[in-house]
């Protein structure tokens, strides 16, 4: 029996672990799988966004993700690997060293938040402290907000920023904005005193999207309260009543909020394989990461993943993730046996959902030229099927 190592437990991990699991079932063909992740839980780190403007459950215990039988749990930090012998090397949560052996290397790593820049002020939404920390920093700023009686000052702790014009950047804006006007009129605040923008460094929100869809996504933003600016980067901002932009205004506001995408993780670093320019791990048309020997694979955010036929290279998205992961299932159990298998194919639909704040949100899907969208409520159940969907919940 095989013993197949996935070394990450986030979208890209667990839906490896259901895959190579589903597959193996299918040919009959028994295997052992070990998770190893530094925590004793799988995060919704997608959810992120909503735990910055109200409180949210986030953590998933892994027993619950895999019952008795699917995959084994070692709680540890992956630190280095090598190919040839088949073992890597691990900190465990005493932060001992330790070895394992594998038959077969699944790197599912993932990526890190890119954190404020240096002396800019405000918070990086990078995981539970951070929003925990944005929030408990709103619920205060409204608090005060209640007793002042300088209206200039008064605005400015009403006023949060959002640097950052993709997905992430456009729900923590439209939640923070609709949790700030209910948090507002508890303590007596007129509601049109809460003010949320949303900083884009480009032409238009959510590049990723096709202009007709994003013009429509923006107008849903405006409605839930959030004010888009266009082509402006926040400099710095929030410790003196305003936030500084790349065109010189200066705007009122207590806090920014950095979204400003995603890095490889730094413990790939550390692994001795080699990586790409851009930091990440260079995977094959079947996952195989070059130096690895053929038996280390990668998906998700820590590699670059390319379809062949079309020269279309994978985003870090979490759907890319799950989509790879599908695919490795098969990749990896029929190297196992010496057999074919096809290689990574890139989707031929795009799609994207957005959480827009309570229980609404933004479907987008282009199929065959054609755009077609949800929104409102249905657009947020919509949203709400992929969010657990990327956790493996029902």
């Amino acid at each position: 029996m095989q013993t197949i190592v996935v070394a990450g437990g986030g979208y890209a991990g667990i839906h490896a672990i259901k895959a190579l699991k589903a597959e193996s079932e299918r040919l009959g063909t028994p295997i052992r799988i070990v998770l190893l992740d530094p925590s004793p839980y799988h995060l919704k780190k997608v959810r992120l966004v909503q735990a910055a403007a109200v409180p949210t459950s986030l953590r998933v215990p892994w027993s619950e993700l895999f019952p008795a039988g699917e995959a084994e749990y070692v709680q540890g930090r992956c630190l280095s690997v090598d190919g040839a012998a088949r073992t890597l090397r691990y900190a465990d949560a005493s932060g001992a060293e330790r070895a394992m052996a594998y038959d077969r290397l699944v790197l599912a790593l993932g990526s890190v938040v890119r954190d404020a820049p240096e002396g800019a002020g405000g918070i990086a939404l990078r995981d539970e402290a951070a929003a925990e920390r944005i929030r408990r920093a709103v619920e205060a700023n409204l608090s005060a907000a209640a007793s002042e009686r300088n209206p200039d000052r008064r605005a400015a702790l009403c006023a949060v920023v959002v640097a950052g014009g993709g997905i992430s950047g456009v729900e923590t804006a439209a939640e923070l904005a609709k949790a700030m006007k209910r948090q507002a009129a508890a303590l007596g605040l007129p509601s049109s005193l809460p003010s949320v923008a949303i900083a884009a460094g480009g032409p238009r929100l959510v590049p990723l999207m096709s202009d007709a869809a994003a013009r429509r996504l923006e107008a849903r933003v405006r409605a839930a309260g959030v004010r888009i600016l266009r082509g402006v980067r926040v400099e710095r901002g929030g410790e003196d009543g305003f936030a500084a932009l790349s065109d010189g205004r200066r705007i009122p506001c207590s806090l920014v909020v950095w979204t400003i995408g995603v890095d490889p993780s730094p413990a790939l670093r550390g692994l001795g394989l080699p990586l790409g320019e851009d930091g990440r791990l260079v995977a094959d048309s079947w996952y195989r990461v070059q130096g690895g020997y053929g038996t280390i694979y990668a998906i998700g955010d820590n590699a670059r993943v390319v379809d062949s036929a079309t020269g279309i290279e994978d985003g870090m998205t979490c759907r890319e993730a799950i989509q790879q992961a599908v695919q490795l299932g098969r990749a990896l159990l029929a190297d196992a046996a010496g057999r074919p298998a096809a290689p990574h194919r890139a989707a031929t639909r795009q799609q994207y959902c957005v959480d827009l704040g309570e229980g609404e949100g933004f479907a987008w899907i282009r199929h065959w030229g054609v755009d077609m969208t949800i929104g409102g409520k249905l657009g947020g159940k919509v949203r709400e099927y992929t969010w657990n969907l990327g956790s493996l919940m029902k």
